[in-house]
């Protein structure tokens, strides 16, 4: 199997202000950029002047307004031949627009994560509207990754919060993904299960926890970087997703106003670990050390609609064994939304 991993990656403040140094430096110096909304205002300047210092050419930049397949496959037949990097500068929709364009046009790819609400910047997948229904596409994991932490920091916090939820989830997670073995002797990739625990757990004993300190943020980032190429590694996103997100995507069809994906996530990680009980330390601990479930609190999932996410989680992807495929799982759950005091409340 061959396995891709970045060749670039930049972690520091700062560090768009000098995307056009590290593109020269990789001989991509002939780029198009991919905006996430409202960013080409706020950052153009910035990265024009950086393109210009390092006589880097910007042949192309165009907003990443719809993820739609059929709108970002015409886009790709506007694209320059010449292009020898396409560059995507937002949060989720702009990174994975562009990894879909990176894998029709077969060029390599750099992204600038403006926000780290989930561990998708640095996934072989996107989430992708294929005739209106949103499907998850397998695309490319990309070349090049630059985070500046100066700009998370100033990112709002319930982002942030999103990726904290998007990231401890990885020990319920590889909980399920060991326990679907057990069961159904489905594979497990040792090396990428690993990497996962490892990102979750350099997350979980760092401290202190506060998203003012850039250190913080630089170990949040890179945990959930290799996150992302533990999927890689495993050609599948067992590492990295397991019954909670099933949960998640049930509940984005039962809630009238899902929240976002790392949130709802990071709920369902902690309800589970409950039933896995081997995780439930660590979750906890990094949950509650994070400020994640104070957080949540103070805007609380829809108890309704997370009780029917629960029921209708075992069938959103078939053959996928987790904690919830165990007998009185499903029903042991529902309990646990009444009577565990974090769930009381976090759901109202």
């Amino acid at each position: 199997m061959n396995i891709v991993i970045p060749s670039l990656l930049r972690i520091k403040p700062n560090a768009l202000n000098k995307i056009g140094k590290y593109l020269r430096v990789t001989d991509w110096s002939e780029v198009a950029v991919l905006w996430g909304e409202g960013l080409r205002e706020r950052f153009g300047g910035t990265v024009q002047i950086s393109l210009d210092a390092t006589d880097t050419r910007l042949l192309f930049e165009a907003d990443a307004t719809t993820h739609d397949i059929e709108e970002l496959f015409r886009l790709s037949l506007r694209l320059p031949p010449q292009l020898k990097a396409l560059v995507a500068i937002g949060g989720g929709r702009a990174i994975d627009c562009a990894k879909y364009l990176a894998h029709l046009i077969q060029k390599p790819l750099v992204v600038v994560p403006t926000a780290i609400s989930n561990d998708g910047f640095c996934s072989p997948f996107s989430s992708l509207l294929v005739e209106g229904k949103r499907r998850t596409l397998r695309t490319v994991l990309p070349d090049g990754i630059v985070l500046d932490t100066s700009i998370l920091r100033n990112c709002p916090a319930a982002l942030l919060y999103s990726g904290i939820g998007d990231l401890f989830c990885k020990y319920t997670a590889i909980f399920d993904w060991k326990l679907a073995y057990t069961k159904r002797r489905e594979p497990v990739n040792d090396f990428a299960a690993e990497m996962a625990l490892n990102a979750a757990n350099t997350f979980l004993y760092f401290a202190p926890k506060s998203f003012d300190d850039l250190d913080y943020l630089r170990v949040l980032s890179s945990s959930l970087m290799l996150s992302g190429i533990a999927m890689e590694i495993a050609g599948g996103s067992r590492p990295a997703s397991g019954g909670e997100h099933l949960i998640s995507h049930a509940y984005d069809s039962t809630a009238e106003r899902p929240s976002m994906h790392g949130i709802q996530v990071g709920v369902a990680s902690y309800l589970l670990s409950r039933l896995q009980v081997t995780t439930a330390e660590p979750v906890e601990r990094a949950a509650t050390s994070s400020g994640f479930l104070e957080f949540v609190a103070t805007q609380p999932l829809d108890r309704a609609a997370f009780r029917d996410a629960i029921k209708l989680a075992p069938s959103i992807k078939q053959d996928y064994y987790t904690i919830l495929s165990e007998p009185n799982a499903i029903e042991s759950a529902l309990g646990l939304c009444e009577s565990d005091p974090w769930m009381k409340r976090v759901l109202k």
